[in-house]
């Protein structure tokens, strides 16, 4: 039996933290894999986890940065020692990072796991961490671009793994034949990446046209407020409701005329990837490093257009609203992406990776 432990900073409710979950409670399930995660700055949980996965919450956090990297590192070290993995999987640059580090210490091997976009990883610190991410035993990348980012030895060694298509409910699918006046968007609110303030100056574009529109955000996060006056003072405040977290988003937006992801930069988006997949027509920006590329295949099962380009969101929404034949046309199309992108095979390409690592480091 091979034990595996994770490694994330906390389970919240990000699509990383959604992933790794979803690994963690396959591969315990499915036999062969003995599972254990260490969140190293937290205790909370905020996905289940299965009986046989056992969680290991970190209570004791030092306050100032540098002190809290080298106290994690040492406190990895310990995790390890008392687990005994056969292999670490990290989720997340930091958390890489760290896991690199503890892993060299107590000679584990450690596949680290790229869940964003690297090409924004710009500062000092940042190059610092993905040059010593690159001395990983191995790595699983969402898309070739992302992979392409590090050195050659990262590269010959690692893989490309897409997210599985998993949905809360099966039995929601989009309502594409008489579809309520509603765009919905779902991310959490951090303009730097998400862009909510885009979407909103293509909402004021869309709703002057047709102002029987409204927006509903799905989410919370730092910038929630900001883009609330941002609203406020483009006077669309009746027009854009603002709906918090969602503990069933495809179910809530599956009445909606259309799915929106504005985003500059994503993995591969986990929203994007759900509204697919119960047959809503989408608009995503080309977000760097091609998540949103390889999932849709422009005016055929969504629309694609230009990152940061506001007039481009309004038109393809547009688009939507006037040619409800072709919203139905793309919609139904998306749909397809739940056979490609099956948990099942997911999990698959996963098991055989780890086999792979652990055979090499035999």
């Amino acid at each position: 039996m091979i034990n595996i432990l994770f490694i994330i900073h906390r389970l919240s409710y990000g699509g990383a933290e959604k992933i790794l979950t979803f690994l963690a409670n396959k591969l315990s399930i499915d036999g062969g894999f003995r599972v254990y995660i260490y969140t190293y700055e937290d205790t909370c949980k905020y996905h289940v986890l299965h009986d046989a996965v056992s969680f290991i919450g970190e209570n004791d956090v030092a306050k100032m940065r540098f002190i809290r990297r080298f106290k994690q590192v040492i406190q990895m070290k310990r995790v390890i020692k008392r687990v005994k993995p056969d292999i670490i999987i990290s989720f997340l640059t930091m958390s890489n990072f760290l896991s690199v580090l503890a892993g060299k210490l107590t000679y584990t091997p450690v596949i680290i796991s790229e869940r964003g976009d690297p090409y924004q990883y710009t500062s000092f610190w940042d190059k610092i961490f993905c040059f010593i991410n690159s001395f990983a035993d191995g790595a699983v990348f969402q898309t070739d671009a992302a992979r392409k980012f590090y050195p050659r030895r990262l590269q010959k060694k690692s893989t490309v793994i897409a997210n599985p298509v998993f949905i809360k409910d099966e039995s929601v699918i989009a309502n594409l034949d008489s579809p309520a006046n509603e765009i919905a968007f779902v991310a959490r609110f951090e303009i730097v990446q998400k862009r909510q303030d885009i979407m909103v100056q293509a909402f004021k574009i869309v709703n002057e046209k047709y102002p029987e529109m409204v927006l509903k955000f799905y989410g919370d996060g730092p910038d929630l407020d900001y883009v609330k006056n941002m609203v406020e003072s483009m006077g669309l405040k009746d027009k854009v409701i603002f709906m918090g977290l969602s503990n069933n988003p495809t179910k809530d937006i599956s009445n909606a005329r259309v799915f929106v992801l504005s985003s500059d930069y994503e993995g591969i988006p986990n929203a994007l990837i759900e509204a697919m997949a119960i047959g809503m027509p989408v608009v995503s920006t080309d977000c760097s490093p091609g998540g949103a590329r390889l999932l849709i295949e422009n005016e055929v099962n969504g629309l694609l257009v230009p990152a940061g380009d506001y007039l481009a969101i309004a038109q393809a929404i547009i688009r939507y609203i006037e040619n409800p034949d072709f919203a139905r046309q793309c919609g139904n199309a998306a749909k397809q992406i739940k056979t490609k992108y099956a948990p099942e095979k997911i999990i698959n390409q996963w098991k055989e990776y780890v086999d792979v690592i652990c055979r090499r480091q035999a």
